[in-house]
């Protein structure tokens, strides 16, 4: 963390892909996320805390634009969520914190409060093992992106005092597109889910079941998504 600039760069977002691409990762903890409709069950494994560079002994939770963790999902086999698996991990989580919420300005990108956020995320934490929400805001997959394919879809902030309701939840940040594929800010963390799933307790592939027009409603507000990674992010050679 040190050895990073501290204005966002694309410098920056190549230290911290080739740092996940080279496991110099905190382990991650998969946890189980069950959906339920029409008597049919998926079963998703998704990581119990943002991504975060460093070892099992002292980690930070990194935030990086939308094209880099679509690139380190990529790297580590893995899908980017939506904003219904967002809901899922939110409504199973067992801490639950409130949004650590900076002030907007030109520097809210800095390193340094990419290492702020972390350090308040892990005081109201407090060591509490299990899954987490909130850990920041998350780049999701969406079929509004199908055409927009320089931008990026963000969502999450959960908090019963947020100004917008998404179905049943209240949120700081509705599903929202303002942002370019290369937008970085001390919010935007990386959750990962894993590619592979249980459906009705039988192994399945994440990304068909997205595309499915039975199974997707399980994982989807959309029903079937058109794509299953940004659509806008170039696969790596």
């Amino acid at each position: 963390m040190r050895e990073l600039p501290e204005k966002p760069s694309a410098h920056r977002e190549d230290a911290i892909l080739r740092a996940a691409r080279d496991n110099r990762l905190a382990p991650i903890t998969w946890m189980e996320v069950t959906s339920k409709k029409n008597n049919r069950t998926v079963v998703l494994f998704v990581s119990a805390d943002a991504l975060r560079l460093g070892d099992e002994h002292a980690s930070v939770r990194v935030t990086v634009s939308a094209r880099t963790t679509q690139r380190i999902a990529d790297a580590l086999g893995c899908v980017l969520p939506t904003t219904k698996i967002c809901d899922l991990i939110w409504e199973q989580a067992a801490v639950k914190l409130a949004p650590c919420i900076q002030s907007p300005d030109k520097a809210m990108g800095y390193t340094s409060r990419m290492i702020q956020h972390h350090d308040r995320v892990e005081k109201a934490r407090a060591g509490r093992p299990g899954l987490i929400e909130n850990v920041g805001k998350h780049w999701v997959l969406t079929n509004r992106l199908a055409s927009k394919r320089d931008a990026s879809a963000n969502y999450g902030w959960y908090d019963h005092r947020a100004p917008y309701l998404s179905g049943k939840h209240r949120v700081w940040q509705p599903l929202g597109l303002a942002h370019n594929l290369d937008h970085v800010d001390y919010s935007q963390v990386v959750r990962l889910v894993q590619q592979c799933c249980l459906v009705d307790g039988e192994e399945r592939d994440l990304k068909e079941v997205l595309v499915d027009r039975e199974l997707s409603p399980l994982v989807s507000n959309e029903g079937p998504l058109k794509f299953t990674r940004l659509p806008g992010v170039k696969l790596d050679a």
